[in-house]
């Protein structure tokens, strides 16, 4: 009976413990998503030089916190893919996956630049992560550590840019 009563403690006792200090899961943080382009409001592709996806701590912006942001240490703005990237052009949608270190983005969107120049002149904002009135306000995009936030859609209609930030 004491041997019952033993074995069937310990297995109580190993079934009740938690993991203890096991190392947090591998997920890589960031936010993810699909930007869908409104048919028929490409550009041609001579005003089309760059095309990002930008994910910003500052907002609003103005010509001189886009470029200090983009090039501070740590960056406050984020490009995807990569400043010497572009997301596809002429297509009508694509998913993305950008990884980012966690924080609160103020302001996330599509960025065009359409110009040979690089400086905020030549850039424009053709898209927002945002609300659906007119004309959409950006909505926060919260990366905690270790979390992943799929869903974070943005609709691109390049004859009806959202207001400009710059």
């Amino acid at each position: 009976m004491m041997k019952h009563l033993l074995v069937l403690s310990t297995a109580f006792l190993i079934a009740s413990c938690e993991t203890g200090l096991t190392p947090p899961p591998e997920v890589e943080p960031g936010f993810g998503g699909t930007v869908y382009f409104e048919k028929g409001t490409w550009p041609p592709p001579d005003s089309l030089l760059n095309l990002w996806l930008f994910a910003s701590q500052i907002y609003p912006l103005d010509s001189a916190k886009v470029f200090s942001g983009l090039f501070a240490n740590p960056p406050l703005i984020y490009l995807y893919p990569a400043i010497d990237q572009d997301l596809p052009f002429s297509v009508d949608s694509v998913s993305y996956a950008f990884k980012l270190p966690p924080a609160s983005y103020k302001y996330v969107g599509v960025l065009q630049r359409f110009a040979n120049e690089f400086s905020a002149r030549a850039l424009r904002v053709v898209g927002v992560y945002g609300t659906t009135g007119e004309p959409p306000l950006p909505i926060p995009v919260i990366v905690s550590e270790y979390q992943f936030i799929g869903g974070i859609d943005i609709k691109v209609n390049f004859h009806k840019p959202p207001p400009q930030p710059f």
